[in-house]
Order: C-alpha cells, then structure tokens, then sequence
C-alpha cells in the first residue's frame, strides 16, 4: 500500500509503515507547510491513501466535492505517536488495503476503544 502521511503524523510512524512493506511519502519532507488541498491533489497523483489527524479533509472531500484515492483520519484522544502506532497496527491487521482505496476511513477512539467507519467517494479524474 502506499501512504501520504500528513505533517501531524511523526517520522517514527512512517518507520513503522515502511517496516510493515509500505510506500511510505511524508508531507513534510516533500513541502511543508502544503494546503490541506494540495495534499488532497499530491496523494491523487501519487494514488497514495492519506493518514492524517486533521479532521478538514472530509469537509473537503464532501462539501467541497474534492477528489481523494483514500483518507485514513485517526480522530484519537491521545494522539502520541506510539497511540497512532498502536492504532495503524490494530487497523492494518483487521482491514486490507481494499477497504482504504478511495474511501474516507475514520478510526476513533473512544475511552480506549476504537471504532471505524467508513464512507466512499470515488476519485474523479
């Protein structure tokens, strides 16, 4: 699978991603600073599925009709990256890389217990 991870998700994740066998881009080695859209735009052209803490791409994707070839947004209430670690491990080990091209894929935790949901929105080129 290839991952866009967003400027709010650590280097020690994309280490752990890529040590799973992934492609791994990360935002800020690429342009900090990037628009939530154009970060949307690079992850079309890279057909690379975002992970991200920012919950603005759904309202981009669904308000604004942007196009997308996967979100994963982690809504967590402890953010810490060995939290978001945990986190991608427990999701990759129960979904396939089937169930994130092109939907919008929410995790949240919850008093410690997570739960996903997913919408889908297909790219339009």
């Amino acid at each position: 699978m290839k991952f866009l991870l967003d400027e709010n998700i650590s280097k020690l994740t994309a280490k752990f991603l890529t040590q799973l066998g992934h492609i791994v881009l990360r935002v800020k080695e690429i342009n900090p600073g990037m628009e939530d859209y154009q970060v949307l735009e690079l992850a079309v052209n890279e057909r690379s599925i975002i992970v991200t803490l920012d919950k603005d791409y759904g309202e981009l994707i669904f308000k604004e009709g942007k196009p997308h070839s996967g979100v994963l947004f982690l809504r967590l209430e402890n953010q810490t990256q060995d939290n978001t670690i945990n986190t991608l491990r427990w999701f990759l080990s129960i979904y396939s890389d089937k169930k994130l091209i092109n939907k919008f894929v929410t995790v949240t935790e919850k008093q410690g217990k997570l739960a996903v949901r997913f919408k889908k929105k297909k790219l339009q080129n």
